[in-house]
């Protein structure tokens, strides 16, 4: 299995990455449950072979988004990682992040006070709108996120 280094990684989120929230309603008490999650998309036989390289690293899945309605287009395939394997991973990527380390920092402020527990529709709709916020301004700091969804949660 080939290494991958820190800064690679970080180079592959700030480029291709996506750093967002997850949720939904559980079934068992109807509450909402919200986590942060990075996924990495790439095309084709060379993205599958990086991707099953990352995930053999890193943990995490992969997933197969099949061929899309454009011919043209290739076979896209996903790696996903959340919860506290992605609390590790960020804390770890973090110091190599250019663009996407606000969101980072967010998603590991998230993981630290509200990872486990359920919250209000309304905190996941602000925890959503301010990682959108982020990615339309990467310098957008992520304090200010924290503050809005530390006011929700109280």
């Amino acid at each position: 299995m080939k290494r991958l280094s820190w800064k690679y990684m970080a180079g592959l989120i700030d480029g291709e990455g996506c750093i967002d929230m997850q949720g939904g309603l559980d079934s068992r008490d109807n509450g909402y449950y919200v986590r942060p999650r990075l996924r990495i998309t790439l095309t084709g036989f060379p993205g599958q072979q990086l991707l099953s390289c990352i995930k053999d690293n890193f943990g995490g899945h992969l997933e197969f988004k099949g061929i899309n309605k454009n011919p043209n287009w290739s076979e896209a395939f996903c790696w996903c990682l959340t919860s506290k394997p992605l609390r590790a991973f960020l804390q770890n990527v973090f110091n190599h992040l250019w663009i996407k380390r606000e969101q980072a920092k967010f998603a590991i402020w998230w993981l630290d006070h509200c990872g486990g527990k359920h919250v209000s529709e309304e905190t996941r709709r602000c925890a959503k709108e301010e990682l959108k916020a982020m990615k339309r301004d990467p310098q957008r700091l992520s304090d200010q996120a924290v503050a809005e969804i530390q006011r929700l949660i109280r």
